[in-house]
C-alpha cells in the first residue's frame, strides 16, 4: 500500500552543530551529531528500502516557545548574558546553538504535526536533564518537553519513552502535573550515578521509571518497553517521543550498561509495531562521537522504519 506520508523520515539537521564542544576534552562532542546523519543515511542506503528522506535545517526556539517550561530569568540568562552552569563563562555561539537545538526538535515536531511523515528526527534532541530555572547534564534547553507542551496545546496526548542510560529527570519533572503527558525513563540506577534520581513511579502523575543494576543489559531493556507498550491501552497517546540514548552502549564510558546496537534496534520496532502514529526521535546522550553513538542511533532509526 502507498504511504500517505511525503516522506518515510525527516531529518533536522546542521552541521553548524559539530561546534557543539562545552570545553576541551569534554565527553560531549558535537561532531557525533553529523556523523550520526551519515551512519544514518549510510544504515538506510545498505538496504533494500527505497527511503523518501527530507534533510531540513533547524531554527531558533523562540522565546514564547522556551517559556513554556523554562523561566523568564534563566532564558534571559542564556539568551542575553550568554551562560549556563555547562560552559565557563559567556560564550554566545553556544548559547545560539543550545536555542537552535531547541528549535530543531520543533522543525521536527512540526513535520509530524502537520502529516508530512510519521519520523522525524533531530540528534541534538531529547535534552532530558534541563531543569525550568538552570541547566544540567549537558543539557541547556528542555526540547522535548517544550514540545510536548505544545502537543497538548494542540488537544494531543503524549507518551514519552526514554533509554538513555540516565534518568530523564528533567523531562520527568517538567511534565509530571500534566495529565496529557506520560513519561517512561528506564536507566542506570544508583544515589551516586547521575542524577541520582528515578527510583521509583508516580502512576498518578504517569511517571514511570525502570531502574536498573550496573551490567543490565538488552534482556533487561525489552521487558522494559513492552512494560511501557501496556500502558498504550489505557493512556492512548497521539504522538510518542522517544529519548534514544547511545549512552546505554556497552563501552560508552559514561555508564555501565550493556545495550547493544541489535537492541536498541529491537526497541525501536517493537514500539513501531505497537503504534502507528507520529514518532519524534531525539538522540539524547552518547559518548563516543566516532563509532558507536552513531551506530546506535542508526540502529534505532532503521528500527522505527522498520529496515
Amino acid at each position: 500500500m502507498q504511504s500517505t506520508y511525503s516522506h518515510d523520515l525527516v531529518l533536522v539537521h546542521s552541521d553548524s552543530y559539530a561546534n557543539w564542544i562545552l570545553r576541551s576534552g569534554h565527553p560531549t562532542q558535537g561532531r557525533r551529531f553529523t556523523n550520526g546523519r551519515d551512519a544514518i543515511l549510510e544504515k538506510i542506503g545498505t538496504t533494500q528500502f527505497n527511503a523518501r528522506v527530507d534533510i531540513r535545517a533547524p531554527r531558533l526556539a523562540t522565546r514564547r516557545e522556551l517559556n513554556l517550561v523554562h523561566t523568564s530569568a534563566y532564558i534571559s540568562e542564556v539568551l542575553d548574558d550568554h551562560r549556563t552552569n555547562d560552559w565557563d563563562g559567556d560564550n554566545e555561539m553556544l548559547a545560539g546553538l543550545a536555542q537552535t537545538f531547541a528549535g530543531g526538535t520543533l522543525v521536527a515536531l512540526d513535520a509530524l504535526l502537520q502529516g508530512e511523515t510519521r519520523l522525524a528526527v533531530h540528534l541534538p534532541g531529547a535534552k532530558h536533564h534541563a531543569q525550568a530555572d538552570h541547566s544540567s547534564g549537558f543539557c541547556v534547553f528542555a526540547d522535548f518537553a517544550i514540545a510536548a507542551k505544545i502537543c497538548v496545546e494542540r488537544g494531543m496526548k503524549v507518551a514519552i519513552f526514554d533509554f538513555d542510560a540516565h534518568h530523564g529527570d528533567g523531562t520527568e519533572n517538567l511534565c509530571a502535573d500534566d495529565p496529557n503527558i506520560l513519561t517512561f525513563s528506564v536507566h542506570q540506577f544508583s544515589p551516586a550515578f547521575f542524577p541520582g534520581t528515578g527510583a521509583s513511579s508516580d502512576e498518578s502523575r504517569h511517571v514511570y521509571n525502570v531502574p536498573l543494576p550496573r551490567g543490565a543489559g538488552d534482556a533487561e531493556l525489552m521487558p522494559a518497553v513492552g512494560q511501557f507498550l501496556s500502558l498504550f491501552y489505557e493512556f492512548q497517546p497521539d504522538i510518542v517521543f522517544i529519548a534514544a540514548g547511545a549512552d546505554g552502549h556497552f563501552s560508552d564510558p559514561l555508564a555501565s550498561l550493556e545495550f547493544t546496537p541489535g537492541g536498541a534496534s529491537l526497541v525501536a520496532s517493537n514500539i513501531r509495531n505497537r503504534f502507528d502514529g507520529p514518532i519524534l526521535m531525539g538522540g539524547a546522550g552518547g559518548y563516543q562521537p566516532d563509532d558507536h553513538t552513531p551506530e546506535m542511533w542508526a540502529s534505532t532509526v532503521a528500527g522505527l522504519m522498520g529496515v
